[in-house]
């Protein structure tokens, strides 16, 4: 498998991923440059533009929301860790700009993936139409075959704006279970579930890499 160099965006750490075919790699922590064994996985963030991709990254990793954004050109990669009883986990997100988000399937940042997360903004339902043939092109392009699916989530953004919504959760939930992709609805404003879907991405590629 092919890993990617990535850095962890937040002003604590920056880690240095070396490069390896191997699962398990070495992380350097600028703080005290001290090296560790680390898993990394990679998750790509894909949605229609304005769905709050950014946004969501953002929110995990330093605690805010900015009403003024600028658009993702192309790609941005980020680096989130986590400490679980097993080990440190570094899992390189790849935020892919909503306009990219078909022109860039030949893109190689979709080679490897171990998680995908589907985004779509609760207030338009044009966002949601776009998630299953986003699907059904990233399952020819990663090369899923036979019974198997994507492992990944569908993630309804923009939980907050109530009054807007509409694509209620079950209407969410029935595409996520056709899917097979686990469910959330998250607010990048308030911080709803952005932490459980960052954990799930992580914690779901590890079980199923060590499962097979």
């Amino acid at each position: 498998m092919n890993c990617l160099k990535s850095f962890d965006r937040s002003p604590s750490t920056i880690l240095t991923i070396l490069i390896s075919d191997l699962s398990i790699h070495r992380i350097r922590d600028s703080k005290t440059g001290d090296y560790m064994a680390a898993e990394l996985y990679k998750a790509i963030i894909v949605g229609a533009p304005s769905v709050g991709k950014s946004s969501l990254v953002r929110r995990y990793q330093t605690g805010e929301f900015r009403e003024a954004h600028t658009a993702t050109i192309a790609a941005d990669l980020s680096a989130i860790t986590f400490d679980f009883p097993s080990g440190k986990v570094v899992l390189t997100v790849v935020d892919v700009g909503g306009q990219e988000t078909f022109a860039a399937l030949r893109n190689r940042f979709y080679v490897g993936a171990h998680h995908l997360i589907f985004v779509y903004d609760m207030t338009n339902k044009e966002t949601f139409k776009r998630i299953t043939p986003l699907y059904e092109a990233l399952t020819e392009k990663i090369c899923i075959q036979g019974d198997k699916h994507l492992a990944g989530s569908l993630v309804a953004n923009k939980s907050d704006l109530k009054s807007e919504v509409v694509i209620d959760e079950k209407e969410g939930r029935m595409l996520a279970n056709l899917l097979h992709l686990e469910y959330f609805e998250t607010s990048a404003r308030t911080g709803d579930n952005v932490s459980e879907m960052f954990l799930y991405a992580a914690s779901e590629s590890q079980r199923l890499r060590h499962n097979v």
